[in-house]
């Protein structure tokens, strides 16, 4: 089902909200896994966790990256201002829902670790051990692209409460699994 002029489709609708949570159980499953002693077995098993996180995050962000491209989306609200920061914002974000996952797996790539995804397979590393390489994806993931995350998540929900709340337009309503436009 495609996109009408006033809401998302159902698809695009589901996969917002199942990469946003993802998103939020990645990050939690890391702090979580920084807990326990190196030693402690739970501390690997959350890192299966975040890799199989991310994962999922790479697939659905690229399928609804396809998915937006072939079947469009609902009008822009705002005035002409807004719409182009709404515009970079969510292609920034879709940047970095891809650029995250991708970066942390090239970090373990180049670091010579295989990753464990689902507790059913190693993914192997395919290049040749570079620490130093690493350590460059390792900034790129944990500090540049995390942070800009961020960022964006507050901009992103921002304007999303800036509509509701102050413009008063469907902004919101249309993303919201339960949303009914007016």
């Amino acid at each position: 089902m495609a996109s009408t002029p006033n809401s998302w489709s159902k698809t695009l609708k589901t996969l917002h909200w199942m990469i946003a949570f993802f998103i939020l159980f990645a990050w939690a499953s890391v702090e979580l896994h920084e807990q326990y002693a190196k030693e402690d077995p739970m501390r690997g098993w959350w890192m299966v966790v975040h890799f199989s996180l991310g994962f999922l995050v790479l697939f659905l962000g690229l399928f609804r990256l396809y998915y937006r491209a072939t079947h469009g989306r609902p009008n822009l609200y705002g005035g002409s201002f807004q719409k182009p920061v709404s515009l970079l914002t969510q292609s920034l974000m879709y940047i970095l829902i891809i650029g995250m996952p991708l970066t942390g797996l090239l970090m373990r790539q180049f670091a010579g670790r295989d990753t464990k995804l689902f507790w059913l397979f190693d993914l192997p590393s395919f290049f040749e051990k570079n620490i130093d390489v690493a350590k460059q994806f390792a900034f790129l993931h944990k500090e540049l692209l995390w942070n800009a995350l961020l960022v964006l998540l507050v901009l992103h929900i921002g304007g999303a409460l800036w509509h509701h709340l102050y413009n008063k337009d469907n902004t919101l309503r249309q993303m919201l699994p339960f949303g009914k436009v007016k």
